[in-house]
């Protein structure tokens, strides 16, 4: 539990206020809607709901960024997070394609080289591999 009040901390303000609307939405549902969702959702598999405690934006696109982002080192989890935050939609997507096309024995090199951009750099970084 402590760990999942850790995440949410972590989200931001933006993001807790989709997931509180998101709970007030589903809370309106009938009781045997709601118990559909949550079945459903707990039929997923583990990794798929981990995603989804990084939020909204992030827990979306995660599945696909798993190969890349699943299985960081500690000492990178919260830049990667930071910079994988501070990405737009579309550079999200250039990002998934990125981390859909790594090979796994290059996955580490190309998340390396990601994080190690400012974040100015970013967006011609993206543009140029996802052409790779």
């Amino acid at each position: 539990l402590r760990s999942r009040y850790a995440q949410w901390q972590a989200l931001p303000e933006s993001e807790r206020a989709r997931i509180r609307d998101a709970a007030r939405r589903v809370a309106a549902l009938p009781a045997a809607q709601q118990q559909a969702l949550r079945a459903g959702f707990d039929q997923q598999d583990q990794r798929f709901r981990d995603g989804w405690r990084l939020g909204p934006q992030l827990g979306q696109h995660f599945p696909k960024l798993q190969g890349l982002f699943g299985y960081l080192p500690a000492a990178q989890r919260e830049p990667a997070l930071a910079a994988l935050r501070q990405l737009n939609e579309g550079q999200l997507a250039q990002l998934i394609l990125i981390a859909q096309r790594t090979p796994p024995q290059e996955r580490d090199r190309v998340r390396d080289q990601f994080l190690g951009l400012a974040p100015a750099a970013r967006d011609a970084w993206l543009r140029e591999n996802v052409v790779r």
